[in-house]
């Protein structure tokens, strides 16, 4: 099962003829699942959501996608972003904000961390409510045992190995015990501009790893001191390789590699 993991489009803020370097990438590798981790666009107008809806429509399909903190109206328009908060995103992308996908071997879950204001200046930060992780818990309830369980949101719960400065989601000790019971075992997230895969520890009555895959912008000149990327992630039932793919004077190739095995409990680790 392969997964190609792109984030941070940003269009409206897009290198000059990257999105078509990185449809022929993605084409290429023949993906069985396409995921899109939010910020499709810079400001979140009808302009910047056409023009990549119309890019994510013409990139291998299935495609599961969720909204970032990019993609609701941003700058002066206030009063759109706090009263039709998803209006053009629901219009021009999908009026779903948390969609699910399924075939024999996996199960993804679409979660949507933007919140449109807060108690605090950084309103680029994420959020998931306590009915969003009861909703996680009950969609894997109903899960077959065996089927490869994966979240996809856009702000990451853990920092990279690099280090940032940006604020990480909300509450995490209430997500990652949530994710343990629902038996979460790969979660996609964007956000920082910056590529890493690393177990993620989750507390609870039986302390287990997941794998986190956080993928650098694909397209946008918004750097983050790495150069634009992706992620593909090929999974078996007890095993995960993740290769982030940069790029560089020949277009996008793999960069680095990241290799886990699972045990019988669930549990992630890192292997050589």
């Amino acid at each position: 099962m392969r997964l190609v993991h792109l984030s941070d489009l940003h269009f409206g803020a897009v290198e000059s003829g990257r999105p078509d370097s990185l449809r022929e990438a993605v084409e290429a590798l023949k993906p069985d699942l396409m995921v899109m981790s939010g910020d499709l666009s810079q400001r979140g107008t009808e302009e910047e959501l056409r023009e990549g809806k119309a890019f994510l429509d013409s990139l291998p399909q299935p495609l599961l996608v969720v909204p970032g903190n990019h993609d609701i109206p941003h700058g002066h328009h206030l009063w759109a972003r706090f009263n039709e908060t998803w209006k053009i995103y629901r219009e021009v992308v999908s009026e779903e904000l948390e969609p699910f996908w399924q075939n024999e071997e996996i199960a993804v879950i679409g979660v949507n961390s933007v919140r449109r204001g807060g108690w605090y200046l950084d309103w680029s930060r994420g959020h998931v409510s306590r009915s969003q992780l009861r909703r996680i818990e009950l969609w894997a309830a109903g899960l077959p045992e065996h089927l490869l369980r994966v979240m996809v949101v856009h702000h990451p719960p853990a920092a990279p190995p690099q280090g940032t400065r940006r604020h990480l989601m909300d509450k995490r000790r209430s997500l990652f015990t949530a994710l343990n019971r629902a038996g979460i075992d790969l979660m996609m997230c964007g956000h920082f501009h910056m590529s890493y895969a690393v177990p993620l520890a989750l507390p609870g009555m039986f302390s287990r790893s997941a794998v986190l895959s956080v993928t650098s912008t694909a397209t946008s000149h918004r750097l983050q001191g790495e150069p634009n990327g992706f992620h593909v992630i090929d999974v078996k039932s007890d095993w995960m390789e993740v290769q982030a793919w940069t790029w560089g004077e020949a277009g996008y190739a793999i960069s680095r590699e990241w290799r886990f095995a699972r045990d019988e409990n669930r549990n992630w680790a890192g292997v050589e």
